[in-house]
């Protein structure tokens, strides 16, 4: 990676990123608060493909979450796309061809054996000590590594932002080696918010998740920017399930169990968690999000 590379994903990563929870952590004054989510939220509503995903009113007409992938062109289909409007999440089985699911498991393979990183890293691969109980290999690489991969990701982006955003892609592999349930951690295993504005992020599993390898859990259609929500960000304490304001959010909950070559698309800005891991097991994921690139420049633009 070149200097002049390093200095623009840096200020991606810690000028222009995406507004997130920070400010009001950090002011819990609820007029400071309201007006910079209304500032914000102001700018995301003159976005036209915003309207759709996150302001329109959420259709009580239950909609198929689960597809199987049935295009040779690895398409999303208009299907899909109202379905992720409504319920904030789709899930696709069968994602994507066989030759790519096993580049992508060698890069998995590397993170769990941690010894020789041979494969396209953008930078070593490292543990971000973020869990206690939990080891983790975080790699982060480039969506050009993955064919079929970035197309789903140029289809949602475009849908979603108007433009095709390049995401940062962060392949995570977790190992828990205990016999007995894991404790619970703020900001993952409880159900939150991961910023008040739009967000999205696309998940791609190699290998079967099941409930003992720390699926993720999602709260339907809490993705849906309206007065319940706002008034939970204007006063969250906690910004996750144990502010009494989150009982105001009485959705179906949905925990992701998949075949392996999955993919899923949430948007967390609504409420989601990784679920614990039961005992001894671990679990390999590919993160794809849009935050850096699609910025505060592009909110004021």
């Amino acid at each position: 990676m070149n200097l002049l590379t390093k200095i623009r994903n840096y200020i991606n990563r810690k000028v222009l990123k995406t507004p997130g929870v920070k400010f009001l952590q950090q002011n819990s004054d609820k007029n400071m608060r309201k007006k910079h989510i209304n500032f914000w939220l102001n700018r995301a509503r003159k976005k036209k493909n915003f309207q759709k995903y996150f302001f329109q009113e959420v259709n009580n007409q239950k909609n198929q979450i689960t597809f199987k992938n049935e295009s040779e062109n690895y398409k999303l289909s208009q299907k899909m796309l109202d379905s992720l409007s409504n319920n904030g999440l789709l899930i696709i089985e069968d994602a994507l061809p066989e030759f790519e699911r096993n580049q992508i498991i060698e890069y998995f393979d590397e993170l769990k054996n941690n010894n020789k990183f041979e494969k396209k890293w953008l930078k070593k691969p490292y543990n971000p000590n973020f869990y206690k109980e939990v080891s983790e290999m975080l790699g982060i690489t480039s969506i050009k590594n993955f064919e079929f991969l970035n197309s789903y990701s140029k289809q949602l982006s475009k849908e979603i932002y108007g433009k095709i955003v390049e995401p940062t892609v962060e392949l995570r592999y977790l190992k828990y080696d205990k016999d007995c349930e894991e404790e619970k951690v703020r900001g993952a295993t409880y159900l939150h918010t991961d910023r008040f504005l739009p967000h999205v992020k696309v998940y791609y599993t190699p290998f079967e998740i099941t409930m003992n390898t720390a699926p993720l859990e999602y709260v339907l259609s809490s993705h849906k920017i309206n007065d319940d929500y706002l008034n939970f960000y204007y006063e969250t304490k906690n910004f996750d399930e144990t502010d009494r304001l989150f009982n105001k959010f009485k959705f179906e909950k949905k925990v992701v169990c998949v075949p392996k070559n999955s993919l899923y698309v949430a948007f967390t800005n609504g409420f989601h968690k990784r679920t614990q891991f039961k005992n001894n097991d671990e679990r390999s994921l590919v993160f794809l999000q849009y935050v850096e690139r699609f910025n505060k420049i592009d909110y004021l633009i």
